[in-house]
């Protein structure tokens, strides 16, 4: 029997390229975002919290918004009244100091033990991440995961902390092996 490991190369991406468009139509969505962030990190060094929740919608993350510290009108979170918003004083300055650590460190600005963002998990905190540092920094997502396990690229198929440093680096070395495609 001949066990067959999945290559991931140029023709892998180009064949598979396509499909995501098949199954998500938000390219417009993402650049606008992508856009906004730059601009919003470059006149006050973070991401505004509507900007934040704009990013929270598009990941499809608006259903765990319950767990976090932020009040947003019309929805049940941990902070019942604008007072009770910790947006400005927790979630803003996570990410100005996320944006400002070296890759290696960046997702654990957000969810290390101590800093913890309520609400935040890595597919969530790297999501962010990579609205803020686009060309470096990847979204840990299960498609992703999978694929990347199933090529041998990855030891599990966990989507956390503590294993998106590895996560992170086999996307890069893909990034090398394979110049011509994004992150996205």
């Amino acid at each position: 029997m001949v066990i067959m490991i999945l290559q991931i190369d140029d023709a892998f991406i180009k064949k598979w390229d396509p499909r995501y468009d098949e199954i998500e139509d938000d390219e417009d969505e993402y650049q606008a975002l992508v856009k906004t962030v730059a601009r919003e990190m470059n006149s006050i060094g973070t991401i505004s919290k509507n900007t934040f929740l704009e990013i929270w919608k598009w990941k499809g993350a608006m259903r765990v918004i319950g767990q976090t510290s932020i009040y947003v009108e019309g929805q049940v979170t941990k902070a019942r009244t604008l007072a009770e918003d910790e947006y400005d004083t927790r979630y803003a300055m996570a990410l100005r100091r996320a944006a400002s650590e070296p890759p290696e460190r960046k997702l654990a600005a957000l969810l290390a033990p101590g800093v913890k963002l309520p609400g935040v998990g890595a597919p969530t905190g790297s999501t962010v991440i990579h609205f803020i540092h686009p060309q470096s920094m990847p979204i840990i997502d299960v498609r992703t995961v999978e694929v990347l396990f199933e090529a041998n690229l990855i030891a599990t198929e966990q989507r956390d902390l503590d294993h998106y440093e590895e996560f992170r680096k086999a996307i890069n070395g893909l990034r090398r092996r394979c110049p011509g495609w994004t992150l996205r």
